[in-house]
Formats: C-alpha cells, structure tokens, sequence
C-alpha cells in the first residue's frame, strides 16, 4: 500500500508543481500512480486533500550521500550517475479526469530519452498540473545529497511556454518533521524556453524558497532530495530536461 500526502487546494495553486509524496522515498504529484527509483508502475495511491502530514513516519535526518563528481544526470541513461545508490526519473500529475501525458508511466522513461535529453508535454490538467520528477538518492528510503561542496546546480532545457524548477530538500519535505507547511521547495520559473537547448544555471542563493512554505530556512545544500520540472501552474507544458550537473 503507497501512501500519498496532499497539500490544501489553496496551497496547490500556490506551489504549481511537487505536493504529493507517493511513498517513502518518492517526491511526486497529487495522485502519481507510482514509486519513484522503480521504473515500472506496480500499485495506484489514493489520498484526500490534507494541509499536514500527519499519516508519514517522521524520521531523523541521515547523512547526506556525498557526489563522487559534478554531474548528476548524463542523458544516456535514466539513472542519476556519481551517486549511490542512484535515484532515477518519475512521472507526477493532478490526475485530472482529461489530463493526458507523456510520459504517462514510468516505464515509459525509456521512449521519452532521446539525443540525451528526456521529453515530456501534457495538457487537460486542471488543478496544479503535471510534469517530471528526478530523486537524487534511490534504495526506497528518502535520503537526501550533500553537495555543500558545490555552489548550485544546472541544467538543459528546451521546448516552448513555462517551466517550473523545484529543489526539495529535508527542510520541505514533511517526512523529517521540519516544515509546519510543507512542500515549499526552492523553486525558480523559466519563461524564455526555445526549440534550441539552452543552459539555465542557479547558485543555492538564487533558489528562493516557495512563499507558502514554512518555518523559512536557508537552503542547506546538505540536505538535498531532489528536483521537479514541472507547467507553471494547471496549463499545458512542453519541454525536455538535458544534463544535470552541480555548479562547482
């Protein structure tokens, strides 16, 4: 059985993107049908909109994994190099009765990869969305990355409309006991995608934590878990994500 939290529909147009933890381990959307790290969908999560998140088991906060080199994701493969055990790619959405997207499993990763980049568009997703997901850390326990040895962290992108960028870290999300109001990830919107890869780049102090989110911390590079590429919001979206690296 997969458990799924939710934020509060006032909270969801507010963040836009990740709100929903599938399962431990799993940074994913409202209703996302899989585990993240498996690749394959093996069981369907239902949940009731909820402010808190009083049914997850608040664990202490282990030890970052330290990267082994700067580049988190290639584009050859799924999963997330120079980190182990590594986390690998998922799919979120709002689960809007006429949502439709690609990939619409996590098994369909795969066919998504191509010239090193991972696509993804959908549309008809009326609540806050839906996009891509990537864990840092894999093994189906949340553990988060410590980068504290870089200054940031960047990545391709290409297609057309919005995007929104989330960085979750143990601060954001309710399983460590941190947030009060959780899910108020260090996010940043691109607006400027173009059918031609461009690198968009952004040092911790550029990644300001989402309004909602509560207590406010200071991005703590230790504790990373990871990213979200996501529609700005409950409209259509179009893009692919190239290589991830940590800015050194």
């Amino acid at each position: 059985m997969f458990r799924s939290v939710m934020m509060n529909k006032t909270q969801l147009g507010l963040l836009g993107s990740l709100v929903t933890l599938a399962v431990t381990g799993c940074i994913a959307g409202p209703g996302a049908n899989a585990p993240c790290g498996t690749g394959t969908d093996t069981a369907s999560s239902s949940s009731s909109s909820s402010s808190g998140a009083a049914d997850v088991t608040k664990i202490p906060i282990p030890a970052g994994v330290a990267p082994t080199g700067p580049v988190v994701w290639d584009g050859t493969k799924l999963d997330v190099v120079n980190i182990d055990p590594p986390g690998t790619w998922f799919y979120m959405n709002d689960h809007s009765p006429k949502g439709e997207m690609e990939p619409a499993t996590n098994g369909d990763f795969q066919t998504a990869l191509s010239n090193g980049m991972v696509h993804t568009h959908g549309k008809m997703y009326t609540e806050w969305g839906g996009g891509i997901g990537l864990n840092f850390v894999g093994g189906g326990s949340l553990q988060p990355v410590d980068a504290s040895q870089f200054k940031g962290i960047k990545f391709k992108a290409s297609g057309s409309g919005s995007l929104h960028v989330g960085l979750a870290t143990a601060a954001t999300m309710p399983d460590f006991g941190i947030c009060t109001a959780c899910y108020g990830h260090y996010s940043v919107d691109i607006n400027d995608l173009s059918s031609t890869p461009k690198e968009y780049s952004y040092t911790w102090d550029k990644l300001p934590q989402a309004g909602f989110g509560k207590p406010k911390a200071k991005l703590d590079p230790k504790t990373l878990i990871g990213l979200n590429f996501t529609s700005k919001g409950a409209t259509t979206w179009d893009f692919s994500i190239g290589e991830i690296d940590w800015i050194k």
